[in-house]
């Protein structure tokens, strides 16, 4: 029991799955685990922006433990008492691991094409840590090692294209969770012409939909016609550039002085490993910070002073 009680601590904590998903993933009937609730506050789902009820995978796992102890002969009081018991026991003497050991396990099931094995280490991690935490100090340096060892030729590219498509999969999950349609400012990000990693990106425009930031992801290799087309029509406050090259950087910033002759008043920013120190770069156009939280504050630090003057 005392195992069991453990393991469910390693499940993620992130609201994913309304109630129909927890039935059809679980076989407990809605109102079985809502009475549950009610009376046990176990499961503790969280609320979506309508009001809905959304519960994560350890709400799923520790309603899947609750059933089996039941069918076993316990009453759900029982059931309850004995989870409540096992977990403290086992929770006073587990120590958390440390993003490093995360992102090691996390990058060699990676590169084994373990699917099951990442999905198991990215729940604990959000079972340990804020989805900033693991955002930032667990995915980011994740695929930065990834696309060093594929680099090196230590990773072939089928490891490499597995990884972030994986990792693009989780991100895209939450992303859509807290999507907002009428956020506080809305920000076009987009990738240059050329260039084809997103995932920085997206993670990016992950921190700024949790700040509730109305943020049109465009994705990658946006060609200058097109995202003309799409300033024009949807008039952001901000546009974000990524580039990661130093050739797509210089048609990151051939894009946002278009932008900026066509609309002045925008904030135009460019981020990504792509910059170089030789670039000659409009005083008028923000270069933004390779981590997402960084630069998050900054974009959010020139809207204010834009506000203020």
């Amino acid at each position: 029991m005392s195992h069991t009680a453990r393991s469910l601590q390693h499940y993620s904590t992130t609201p994913l799955y309304n109630t129909r998903l927890v039935v059809s993933k679980t076989g407990v009937p809605a109102d079985t685990f809502r009475a549950w609730e009610r009376r046990y506050g176990i499961p503790a789902p969280q609320r979506g922006a309508g009001g809905q009820r959304l519960y994560s995978e350890r709400d799923i796992a520790t309603i899947r433990w609750l059933r089996e102890r039941t069918s076993e002969g316990l009453t759900i009081s029982q059931a309850i008492a004995l989870l409540r018991s096992e977990t403290e026991r086992s929770g006073a003497s587990d120590q958390p691991r440390t993003h490093q050991q995360l992102v090691d396990e996390l990058l060699q099931a990676l590169l084994r094409f373990d699917a099951p094995e990442a999905d198991t280490v990215l729940s604990e991690a959000f079972a340990l840590y804020s989805v900033e935490g693991v955002c930032t100090e667990i995915i980011q340096p994740t695929l930065v090692q990834i696309g060093e060892l594929w680099h090196r030729g230590a990773a072939s590219v089928a490891q490499e294209h597995f990884a972030s498509q994986f990792l693009r999969r989780k991100l895209l999950a939450l992303f859509n969770i807290y999507d907002v349609i009428d956020g506080r400012t809305t920000i076009l990000a987009a990738c240059a012409p050329g260039e084809h990693h997103d995932l920085g990106l997206l993670l990016l425009g992950l921190m700024l939909v949790r700040r509730n930031y109305r943020v049109v992801f465009l994705g990658a290799d946006v060609p200058a016609e097109a995202l003309l087309d799409a300033v024009a029509q949807i008039q952001p406050a901000v546009l974000c550039l990524s580039a990661t090259t130093a050739h797509t950087f210089e048609h990151a910033i051939t894009v946002a002085q278009q932008v900026r002759a066509a609309h002045p008043e925008m904030i135009v920013c460019i981020g990504g490993q792509g910059h170089s120190a030789t670039a000659t770069i409009d005083e008028r156009i923000h270069l933004f910070s390779n981590h997402a939280l960084a630069a998050v504050d900054q974009i959010g630090g020139v809207l204010a002073q834009r506000r203020g003057a």
